[in-house]
């Protein structure tokens, strides 16, 4: 089996880290659409009103079959406190009973237990046993100038599961 790595980001910069995941061929890389450009404005009022209320957003259709998958790392920004939107609609959709998820919060907030602990009862509520739940800035990240599973393969906590 194989790992997942599934992510929402609206900065070019943090898809590209996500996407240099997929280099080295240990993890695939899956990135949420959301099916309409998001303004600032939108992202900090309707948004966050999405995201805090457990609410999706519209999304891409996932092409992807992810019973090839038993361990996927969710990596989501942090909107008020919540995953964002997009990561809500993905939770909302996809059945991830049997599947092991690690989360990895992109977020340096105050509020980070909060989020966490969000994040942790949508994947159980999408059917995943949920790991660990890690914070990481995404000034972090580019100052290491490290991609995303790489950040993950050294976090122990968000390790993947070897088969």
């Amino acid at each position: 089996m194989k790992t997942l790595l599934v992510y929402y980001s609206n900065q070019k910069n943090i898809r590209s880290l996500c996407e240099d995941s997929a280099r080295e061929g240990e993890v695939d890389v899956l990135e949420l659409r959301e099916r309409y450009d998001r303004s600032a404005l939108s992202t900090v009022t309707v948004g966050a009103y999405l995201a805090v209320r457990g609410l999706g957003s519209k999304i891409d259709p996932i092409e992807i079959n992810l019973d090839d998958y038993d361990t996927i790392i969710l990596a989501t920004p942090v909107w008020h406190g919540s995953p964002v939107p997009a990561v809500n609609a993905f939770l909302h959709k996809a059945n991830l009973r049997g599947r092991v998820v690690s989360g990895l919060l992109l977020y340096d907030g105050r509020h980070a237990a909060k989020a966490m602990e969000t994040l942790r009862e949508r994947v159980r509520l999408a059917g995943g046993v949920c790991r660990d739940v890690v914070c990481v800035s995404a000034k972090e990240l580019r100052e290491k100038n490290c991609d995303v599973f790489s950040f993950a393969k050294t976090s122990t906590c968000l390790a993947p599961v070897l088969s």
